[in-house]
């Protein structure tokens, strides 16, 4: 399940930077109005506020299956009966 989430996780990544970096108005784009320039940087911080609650859904998604995974841990059982009382089953032997 751990290696699953971090092969999400990079796919993720990889999604999240290049969907941001398209969203990002590049310097070299000279807008000739500005009603042009402001179109463009509307439709930039639109995309870039998507991304960021994508990023937020997805940090929200791994703490809960983060929580969900050390809940399970919790609960799991010893797989061997351990004897109640008495001496441990390995004991040193004594000092005589």
């Amino acid at each position: 399940m751990l290696k699953l989430l971090a092969v999400l996780r990079t796919i993720f990544l990889v999604f999240i930077i290049g969907y941001t970096v398209r969203a990002t108005p590049f310097l070299g784009e000279v807008s000739r109005t500005f009603d042009e320039q402001y179109a463009r940087c509307a439709t930039g911080l639109g995309l870039l506020l998507r991304a960021a609650w994508i990023a937020i859904a997805w940090i929200a998604f791994e703490t809960a299956v983060g929580w969900w995974l050390a809940a399970r841990a919790a609960r799991a059982k010893l797989p061997v009966k351990v004897p109640k009382g008495g001496e441990p089953p390995f004991a040193p032997p004594g000092h005589g």
